[in-house]
């Protein structure tokens, strides 16, 4: 008999976590890439040996669903936000276990997604959806508070999302926003505008099988205004499972998960901890991305959302063992972000030699190429670095945390033929 056979669509990013997962547990995996207009920055973290195979979809689900005839297919996992709607419809196809393809769009179209838990009673921003800058523009005005988000219907990583102070900046963004592509390589046709949430923002990651949750880790999310935007990355920080302020998301997010119809697989979301409670900014139906921050966030729970993923799909047993469980802490865990004020070619990134002197390093990263462009921080595509700390006493990693935005000022990067 030959082995059961896993596809992972786009796996890219985190998803390039999933093959040796798949692989411990005697499966086959291949690969589906979901179109052609993917970005170069997920392509190039394509690991090609950890497949047999890479189908390029066409558009033709019943082609595509054909390729597998014959396979022993037991999963279709999403590697990446791009995937998530094929991997819907091919799971399906293919019968296997997954989420319901007739209401991808709920989990996908952030305006469908905010209009479905509203309806379903559960706290979130007043929004519209805007084809022309004069329905930005009129909704702005008659919302009559400032700030107002307009962003995307269907990105990531904070791409072009704006917070805005005047009718006149709604406008310009939603010129922005449609003459451009998203992070999944399509074209933003429209625009979604909402009120501003305020209070502390979370990231609470889950798993699920069959319609039941389980909490992989809650994340104080923390932004910093830069480079003339208030949402750059800060850091993501692991906080234990319970308290008032985890008891409330985690109660939020079960219901956020029913209303959406994530009954399999991951789940990422975005939740601000406002006024009147828990509201949820977005939700993604997959793993966290990117790989390097869920690694280390598994050093301090002692395990992986994506291997959770893995066994959610694949094993029962083992996802009946953590389910009505809470995560553990062994470890306090922080990824930090490195933003660039700068633009031109980098020559050289002193800080990293400094980083090595840190207590609770565990590893950092370089985003860009020495020699190559490197632009003003935006998003989580264009930072320069993230650094990874991990320590037993969490006075480690804020000390740790406030000596790297000492040499951050310190030592800036070395720029050849600035902007």
């Amino acid at each position: 008999m030959t082995n059961p056979t896993a596809v992972v669509v786009d796996p890219y990013s985190t998803g390039v976590l999933f093959a040796d997962y798949l692989k411990a547990r005697g499966y086959r995996t291949l690969a589906v890439r979901s179109g052609p207009d993917l970005v170069d920055s997920l392509l190039r973290t394509y690991r090609a040996g950890d497949f047999e195979s890479l189908t390029d979809h066409t558009g033709d689900l019943d082609a595509l669903a054909a390729r597998f005839a014959g396979e022993d297919v037991r999963c279709v996992l999403p590697g990446n936000e791009s995937a998530v709607e094929l991997a819907d419809a091919l799971g399906a196809r293919l019968g296997v276990r997954g989420n319901d393809p007739a209401t991808t769009k709920i989990r996908r179209n952030k305006y469908e997604m905010i209009e479905r838990i509203t309806a379903a009673g559960l706290h979130a921003a007043k929004q519209k959806l805007v084809t022309t800058e004069d329905e930005a523009g009129a909704w702005a005005a008659a919302h009559g508070r400032w700030p107002v988000v307009i962003k995307p219907l269907d990105s990531a990583s904070t791409d072009n999302v704006h917070v805005c102070h005047s009718e006149a900046e709604v406008r310009a963004r939603f010129q922005q926003i449609v003459h451009s592509r998203n992070l999944c390589g399509l074209p933003n046709t429209k625009a979604l505008i909402q009120s501003y949430l305020d209070g502390l923002e979370y990231v609470v990651n889950t798993v699920s099988r069959d319609g039941r949750h389980y909490i992989c880790d809650i994340l104080e999310s923390r932004k910093r205004a830069l480079n003339g935007s208030p949402l750059i990355y800060d850091f993501y920080r692991l906080l234990p499972p319970t308290g008032e302020v985890q008891d409330q998301l985690s109660r939020y997010i079960v219901g956020v998960l029913d209303a959406l119809e994530i009954r399999n697989g991951g789940g990422h979301a975005e939740i601000r901890m406002t006024a009147d409670g828990p509201a949820l900014v977005e939700i993604a139906a997959r793993a966290m991305g990117p790989l390097d921050s869920t690694t280390t966030i598994a050093h301090g729970t002692g395990h992986d959302q994506a291997e959770l993923i893995v066994d959610a799909l694949t094993d029962g047993a083992k996802f009946d063992s953590l389910y009505g469980q809470t995560y553990r802490m062994d470890k306090h865990a922080m990824v930090v972000y490195l933003p660039s004020t700068v633009e031109g070619v980098l020559g050289d990134l002193p800080i990293l030699e400094h980083l090595k002197a840190l207590p609770s390093l565990l590893n950092y990263q370089l985003l860009p190429k020495l020699g190559g462009p490197i632009q003003r921080t935006m998003d989580l595509t264009s930072v320069l670095a993230k650094i990874y700390l991990v320590h037993a006493d969490g006075a480690q990693v804020d000390a740790d945390y406030a000596k790297i935005r000492e040499l951050e000022e310190a030592y800036p990067p070395k720029v050849l033929q600035p902007a």
